[in-house]
């Protein structure tokens, strides 16, 4: 059996290709040998990290990762059922001792995130948060819009996460905080995120996604810029065999066993980025690429986009942010 490459420190960054679909083929060819790992050594001993989406597919096997590298861990999931199960199963697999507790949590709905953060401050007391993985993510199949009126996607993958570290800056999260945001290359093959994006098919659910990809790239640009005591990574994971966007035909399922990889090793760049201390203030990690330099003209630089994405999201948390 081949050993997965490791990261390393010191490596120049990678140059991905300029073609879109290129890059695309690039990253994720022979992704199954080529997928790097985090090593067991980097450990986050008295560490608080708070991760979205983790009751299954990569938010759970993060957790695993996390409780392994000695953090205490707040899993934030939307459904207070499946988050019992999946923190049952990982004491059951690593014992009573890793610390570890659920919150509800929302993401589509500015109310429930308002509600999630209050009590989160209320568990953590005098504490403060250390680590935020931004992993959950949504993948519609079908248009819809939040309680709010924004298109889902956006609504839980940028503006939710958007909404959660404004509360968290507010008494939550420490000063010099480590932001992890998981975003896909996939995003390249849009220009734009907004809250208003229409579409009919399974097809715009799909663009759906890559704009909102995109936009998590810009608020990480956004919180980089605006709040330099942060430390901020963007992931991208890999194409990871998991139920976003649907479990799909038997075509789908074994498309998925060949040529993606399992959410433990989609895991591991997320597990890096939150353990290393050292990485440059605008990383961008690739679970094969591993750090990435993005080129001038790629839709992630476009900086005013970005400010107005900020701008836009500022605005419609008012009255949910205080």
């Amino acid at each position: 059996m081949l050993t997965p490459p490791c990261w390393r420190a010191g490596v120049s960054p990678a140059t991905p290709p300029a073609n879109t679909w290129l890059r695309l083929f690039v990253g994720g060819w022979r992704q199954t040998r080529r997928s790097k790992v985090c090593d067991e050594g980097r450990q986050l001993a008295g560490q608080r990290v708070l991760i979205t989406g983790s009751n299954a597919g990569i938010g759970l096997a993060t957790c695993r990762g996390l409780l392994q590298r000695g953090a205490e861990v707040f899993m934030a999931c939307r459904s207070e059922q499946k988050a019992a199960l999946a923190l049952a199963a990982l004491r059951d697999e690593l014992g009573p001792e890793p610390s570890i507790s659920s919150l509800p949590l929302d993401l589509s709905d500015l109310a429930r995130v308002r509600d999630c953060s209050d009590r989160l401050a209320k568990e953590l007391g005098d504490r403060r948060i250390d680590v935020v993985v931004c992993n959950a993510g949504l993948w519609p199949t079908r248009y819809a819009t939040s309680r709010q009126g924004h298109e889902i996607a956006f609504a839980t993958n940028v503006l939710g996460h958007h909404a959660l570290l404004r509360h968290m800056m507010r008494g939550t999260l420490a000063e010099r905080a480590r932001i992890v945001v998981l975003t896909g290359d996939i995003y390249a093959l849009v220009d734009d995120c907004s809250p208003d994006y229409r579409y009919r098919t399974a097809v715009g659910g799909m663009l759906a996604y890559c704009r909102s990809k995109l936009g998590n790239l810009w608020l990480a640009d956004q919180l980089r810029r605006r709040f330099p005591s942060l430390s901020v990574a963007v992931v991208h994971p890999g194409i990871v065999a998991s139920n976003l966007g649907g479990s799909g035909g038997p075509l789908t399922r074994r498309f998925r066993r060949r040529a993606m990889i399992d959410p433990d090793r989609g895991a591991q760049a997320t597990l890096y980025a939150a353990s290393c201390a050292d990485l440059p203030s605008d990383a961008y990690l690739h679970n094969t690429l591993g750090l990435v330099a993005l080129a001038d003209d790629d839709p992630a630089r476009n900086t005013a986009r970005a400010e107005h994405l900020w701008d836009t999201c500022e605005r419609l948390i008012e009255g949910y942010v205080e």
